[in-house]
Order: C-alpha cells, then structure tokens, then sequence
C-alpha cells in the first residue's frame, strides 16, 4: 500500500453543509484521507444524505482504492443527527427508564437499517459512561444510567441491534467521562480515581462489552493522573491505549479518538501535534472533525 493511502486510513475528517466541497474534494485528493464523519449540518433529509454519501464512497474509493468509514453520531435523544424523516429514537436514559434490555436492541437494530439505507456505515455509539457525577454537563441523559451493570447490558443489546443491521458501533468515552464537571469539548477535566476504584465504576461496561465483541471504543480527552503520571488525557497516553486498553482489557478492534479539535486537545496541546502523539499512543482512527486541511 502507498504510504499516503496508508496514512489517511487512519485519519477521518468532514466539511460544512450539505454538499460536499471543494476543500473536502481537495484534501481527499491530495492526503488520501479514508474516512468521513458526518453532523447535523451535512444533513438535509435521507434522500440527500444517501445521494451525499454515494458521492462520498466513489471520491474514496477512486483516490484511495479502499471503500470510507462514513460516521455520524446517531445516539438518540440529544445528541441526534437525522432529521424528522428518520427516527429519533430517545435518549439512553429515557431507554433503560423502561426497564426492558430488549429496548435497547430494537433501537440499535432500526438505527442501523435506516443508516445503512442512507449509505452510512459506523454509528458512534453506544454512550458506556456510567453517570456518577449529577454535576456532569455533557453526558446526563446521553448515559444509560448510574449502576456500572445497567449501562453494560443496555449498551451491549444496543451494540448487538446495530451489528444485526450492519452496523459498525463504538464504545464511548474510553475509560469513562461521567464523573466530570467539566466538557471536553470546552475544556480539560480531570478524573483522579485509582485503577482499582475505575475498575469497579467506570471500566466495568467497557469491559463487559469487549468482552461481548463489540469492534470499537472511542477514546476521551480526560486526565487520569493515577493512570498516566505525564499530564497528557486518555487519547494521547500508551499507557492507558496500549497497557490497559489492548493488553489488560483486550480490546481486539478499532480504537478512534473523539475529535482531536475539541478544546481538551487544541488549546492545550494542539490539533496536529495531539493526533500525533494520540497515534503513537495506540489511536487507529484519529478524528479531525470539522476541518480537513
């Protein structure tokens, strides 16, 4: 494989609005970039989106001979990118409100089908953050809940449901972001457990859902001083990727980052240097979101 194709395999990138521009058509063209994310803004309907994603595949496909990873954040509730003429399931929270695991399933397994139709193939989801923290200002209702074993199994049928419709799914947000106080994507939180005590709250769903297959786990731009001494959060540290995740939790699929221009990432260490060191510390999928250049 060219190097360049090599290397874009591993990044994944998106532009702004409906049409696909000539700055995405440029950047595929010239860094052989392999993977799209897509947001609210990029979607019309699902006609439009499944025409956008057609076009999407084919300039891939010719630039880079391998077919895209198209992801989108389709988690229900919240945090929902299809519009009216799809369905907008409710969020996780409201899922597991109603106490049957099959609930959960059945919204993976829709999800999936109308992604897939609409030409999309990797869903960002399910949310496995436990939420321990009432303070937390960006996960809430996104979580299945507070008890460690509620969120495993309703993420897991969820994961399931998307997998019986084709659909690639990702744990998220490695190893956990529900005791917070603070949003990543504003700024750097901090979680100062010790293994032990994450092992038991926050890694429990990750763990049960590897253990069950699921293909990926999305890192989080975090600090875990008792995890990784060095002052660098969760995506940029081997020793939480590669030591925990791979060897201790073996996770056999893809690791993605969140988005390496959150303000966790790029105003503390910067975009392109985070994507760097995010890939040396075990990244397979480095997110560049909003801008491909």
């Amino acid at each position: 494989m060219d190097m360049q194709i090599a290397l874009g395999q591993h990044l994944v990138t998106g532009f702004q609005g409906p049409v696909i521009t000539d700055e995405f058509i440029r950047n595929i063209c010239q860094s052989k970039i392999g993977n799209v994310i897509l947001f609210e803004n990029n979607v019309v309907d699902q006609t439009q989106l499944k025409a956008m994603c057609e076009q999407i595949t084919a300039l891939v496909l010719r630039e880079t001979g391998y077919p895209p990873m198209i992801t989108i954040d389709q988690e229900g509730g919240a945090v929902s990118r299809l519009k009216e003429d799809a369905t907008i399931f409710p969020s996780a929270m409201a899922v597991a409100a109603t106490g049957n695991v099959e609930n959960a399933r059945i919204v993976g397994r829709i999800t999936g089908e109308e992604l897939r139709a609409m030409g999309v193939n990797f869903n960002l989801a399910p949310v496995m953050d436990v939420n321990s923290n009432p303070n937390n200002p960006v996960i809430g209702v996104r979580s299945y809940g507070d008890d460690p074993s509620q969120v495993a199994k309703y993420g897991i049928a969820m994961a399931q449901g998307l997998a019986e419709s084709g659909i690639l799914s990702s744990l998220k947000h490695f190893p956990g972001h529900g005791d917070t106080a603070v949003d990543s994507h504003l700024g750097l939180p901090c979680v100062d457990k010790s293994l032990d005590e994450l092992l038991t709250c926050e890694l429990a769903p990750f763990q049960a859902a590897i253990d069950a297959g699921v293909p990926a786990v999305m890192t989080t731009h975090i600090l875990f001083p008792q995890l990784e001494p060095d002052g660098v959060p969760a995506t940029m540290s081997r020793r939480i990727l590669t030591d925990l995740l791979k060897r201790r939790m073996g996770v056999q699929g893809l690791v993605i980052s969140d988005c390496m221009m959150m303000g966790a990432i790029a105003q503390y260490y910067g975009t392109v240097e985070g994507s760097i060191a995010a890939l040396r510390a075990g990244v397979d999928l480095v997110f560049v979101s909003h801008d491909s250049s």
